[in-house]
């Protein structure tokens, strides 16, 4: 019996099917994630598949901020195990345990709708004990013969181009071109005669991508940062561009001018590797793909570089960190609970001290958040060594079953897989696992 697969049954990735293999299978919003959704309600790391046994699967939820659902009860801190027909509704998503491709049970008795057959029991019996004889449905005659006359017609055709020495053309198919982004440019611009807010984005042919904002005077906020991208990150920016429905826009859309003087513009420039896309859209309202474009855009600099939060107003800004720093601090209270809260208690506080990286005079709120934060971390880090002395005693003793049990748990504490420490522990647990499966060799 083959592993139990997990499909995606709403959102973009809808019906889209994953094994879950020893590495396990980890979800959340962020890019280092095996599955990495855009979803607001759905944390950095939140939940990861695991393989269980020998044909089993179960569900760790790694300290989420809003949880995830089991057949609509919540998790807690221990593993669940699934079994196929569950359902995992984790923010917008909900997702199903189905058993694995070629595993399902099959039935071989089928009717292709063009007859009818009687139930067993149901049929006449005939004399001498036989079976009934089918009676072919008068559709069934059209059929066969559809058939029949165009298999005579194919072997003609054929037979007739042997007889005239030669054959016909056979077209020969076109090699598919796998489009790509090669680069891209988007800026967004609020200006009136008294301030101007601008926002640009730009990757170039090497993978960086670049983030400018300013908002002078307003707030008087300058932002210019600069990263390379990684594999992941560089896809999910790619689906976002390679949007079909951007093909289908005029290159140019204009509004009236309004009173007093104002500008409010979005400019999309991308260079796919086989042709380039401009659209412009000034003083008017957006096309609906656009604007989905737009924003996926805009949630992929938040997910990914952490400096979107400059879009937003100082008193936006204001009430965004202290609701993180609220999540952290109920995560710092609930440290017992769950191994990943105190993980998720240090990265609450360092978001809502993002916030407010750009906001000057700071807030005196500020200084409260980092030193939260620094003790979260703290404890966190004197949790970890004690944990990780009992999962290196397992190994020294060659304990395999308490060693992967400890190992484990290092994992949840830490569920990042970006951070050393991760993938230190999850090194080690491969290692383990495959020693129990050879008895311990």
């Amino acid at each position: 019996m083959k592993r139990p697969e997990l499909m995606i049954e709403n959102g973009d990735f809808a019906g889209r099917r994953y094994q879950i293999g020893e590495a396990g299978l980890r979800l959340g919003r962020s890019s280092s994630n095996d599955i990495q959704v855009v979803d607001e309600e759905l944390s950095r790391n939140h939940c990861m598949f695991e393989v269980h046994g020998d044909a089993g699967v179960r569900i760790t939820d790694l300290a989420s901020a809003n949880g995830t659902r089991v057949n609509g009860a919540l998790l807690g801190s221990d593993s669940v195990d699934l079994k196929p027909g569950d359902v995992i509704e984790a923010g917008a998503l909900r997702m199903r345990i189905v058993p694995a491709q070629g595993d399902e049970p099959q039935d071989l008795n089928f009717d292709l709708g063009l007859g009818t057959s009687p139930a067993p029991g149901q049929g006449e019996a005939l004399p001498g004990g036989g079976s009934p004889a089918k009676k072919r449905s008068p559709l069934m005659n059209v059929v066969w013969c559809m058939v029949a006359a165009m298999l005579a017609v194919s072997i003609y055709l054929v037979l007739d181009g042997f007889g005239r020495g030669g054959s016909s053309p056979v077209a020969q198919p076109q090699e598919d071109v796998e489009e790509r982004v090669v680069e891209m440019r988007y800026e967004k611009v609020v200006a009136n005669s008294e301030s101007i807010f601008r926002y640009s984005m730009s990757l170039s042919s090497d993978g960086s991508l670049r983030v400018a904002i300013d908002d002078v005077p307003g707030e008087n906020r300058h932002v210019d940062q600069t990263q390379r991208l990684g594999g992941q990150a560089l896809s999910r920016l790619g689906e976002i561009l390679l949007d079909a429905d951007l093909s289908t826009l005029d290159r140019q859309y204009v509004g009236p001018d309004v009173e007093p003087p104002e500008l409010r513009s979005w400019e999309l420039s991308v260079v796919y590797s086989t042709y380039a896309r401009k659209i412009s859209i000034v003083n008017t309202q957006e096309p609906e793909a656009f604007r989905r474009v737009r924003e996926k855009l805009e949630a992929f600099t938040k997910n990914e570089l952490g400096v979107w939060a400059i879009q937003c107003s100082r008193a936006q800004l204001e009430d965004m960190a202290a609701e993180c720093a609220e999540n952290g601090r109920v995560k710092w209270e609930d440290r017992d609970v769950e191994y990943g809260n105190l993980d998720a208690s240090v990265r609450a506080y360092r978001e809502a001290m993002q916030y407010l990286e750009t906001v000057n005079p700071k807030p005196p709120e500020f200084a409260e958040y980092r030193e939260a934060m620094e003790r979260s971390q703290k404890e966190l880090d004197k949790r970890y060594a004690d944990q990780r002395f009992k999962a290196d005693r397992a190994l020294n003793l060659s304990d395999w079953e308490t060693a992967r049990a400890e190992l484990r748990i290092l994992c949840l504490m830490v569920p990042d897989r970006d951070y050393d420490r991760y993938r230190e522990a999850a090194a080690k647990l491969v290692d383990v696992e495959q020693r129990i499966k050879n008895g311990g060799k």
